[in-house]
């Protein structure tokens, strides 16, 4: 092991195959010499017992997005192991939203109970010092996505690619209070074959890191917008008030809260029998609370809880994998303007569809344009290998762990 490698546990959840981002994560610290890795599955039953066995002279305990991205319940498992830890704990966030049964509330007490060395923010700095910055154990660094050049590789030339636009994106509840990424989905599954001629492709059906990178490939554009939402809170209490006024609505079908026990029961069971409850669920007699929420009217979840809302003096919204998937792919991206973590510029890595899409016949003339679209998705393609893998993320990582290394 090299001198300067760093003795490290990486926690990992290992529940789903249907997220490329906490797969490429999880490689990046495998591969990167300069981490000794120790991988713990946090999803297994004997994880605790394995952390406790693993951990004692670690110099680094590392928890990915995978852990607590969608639930806390993985992280608490393990919780007394790594209060009892001697090294420095380094924690990924994830999911940095508020989201019916995915509070932040949740999230913030947890890490406070840990007293991480390390919280990686996906969002700009000031939007992550706002969701965790009382907690004073700790020091935040925003640390965005990147590409996995190994996985997303250039596909085929623009005119051996089989689709115009395609994506696949889950659709956005109303409870976030922003519909960005539904209304530019929207607009292409409705006008994108009837208006211009394209081949659409788009849906929220997941795929699988290796489906979902092939896919790409034969895409010659995808549409997309930057991940978060315009309103945080600490709290949740908007989510909350938007969760206890669903509940008092007709549904005509049972509704199983996200955080109930039921649900957690279910989750816990062996295949077969919720197989069983899934072929139940299709009967319409019983729904779970996100698809409920799902059903929601966006244009009335709005006007009764955000119309007057004001928006915080902070910007919550953030580059997302997927932005890094398509560059990789050399799929070219027609995005609304956005930050992006400064890292992609509009016009110059991505074509910029204004929100009321007035400026969508110049978007479709630059879009169809081969010699604009190969110079777009070569600038950007360049740009993100020059500085923006994940080999970089972990080498300037790396560097500052190794540089306040305690002695």
């Amino acid at each position: 092991m090299p001198s300067d490698s760093i003795n490290t546990v990486v926690l990992h959840a290992d529940y789903a195959r249907v997220f490329s981002y906490f797969d490429d994560w999880f490689d990046a610290f495998l591969q990167c010499p300069g981490f000794q890795v120790t991988p713990v599955n946090v999803v297994d039953r004997n994880a605790s017992k394995r952390l406790q066995r693993v951990i004692r002279n670690v110099e680094l305990i590392v928890v990915l997005h995978s852990v607590l991205g969608d639930t806390v319940k993985y992280l608490d498992r393990v919780a007394s192991v790594l209060q009892n830890r001697r090294g420095r704990l380094f924690v990924f966030v994830g999911n940095e939203v508020n989201l019916p049964g995915i509070p932040i509330h949740a999230k913030r007490a947890l890490l406070k109970r840990l007293s991480p060395e390390f919280i990686a923010t996906q969002l700009p700095l000031e939007a992550g010092q706002f969701l965790f910055g009382d907690i004073t154990s700790a020091r935040l660094l925003e640390v965005p996505h990147a590409l996995n050049p190994s996985v997303y590789v250039p596909g085929k030339k623009y005119k051996e690619r089989a689709i115009d636009i395609g994506s696949r994106a889950a659709r956005y509840l109303p409870h976030l209070g922003d519909e960005d990424r539904n209304k530019i989905q929207d607009y292409f599954s409705h006008y994108g074959a009837s208006r211009f001629g394209f081949k659409v492709d788009l849906s929220n059906k997941r795929m699988t890191r290796g489906g979902w990178a092939a896919f790409l490939q034969q895409c010659r554009g995808t549409v997309s917008t930057e991940a978060g939402s315009w309103y945080l809170e600490r709290d949740d209490h908007t989510v909350e008030a938007i969760r206890q006024w669903a509940k008092q609505r007709p549904s005509g079908a049972l509704t199983l809260s996200a955080d109930s026990f039921f649900v957690s029961l279910i989750e816990a069971m062996p295949s077969i029998p919720r197989r069983i409850l899934r072929a139940v669920k299709k009967t319409g007699l019983v729904q779970h609370e996100l698809v409920a929420a799902g059903k929601l009217s966006f244009a009335e979840v709005y006007e009764r809880f955000f119309k007057d809302y004001e928006k915080p003096h902070f910007y919550g919204k953030c580059v997302s994998s997927r932005h890094f998937d398509a560059v990789g792919s050399k799929t070219c991206q027609i995005m609304f303007p956005g930050k992006f973590n400064g890292i992609f510029v509009a016009d110059k890595h991505y074509i910029a569809l204004e929100r009321d899409y007035s400026n969508i016949s110049d978007v479709i003339e630059r879009f169809t344009d081969i010699d604009y679209w190969q110079q777009m998705v070569d600038e950007a393609y360049e740009s993100v290998m020059d500085q923006h893998t994940y080999s970089h993320r972990l080498q300037r990582l790396h560097g500052m762990l190794t540089l306040e290394r305690p002695h």
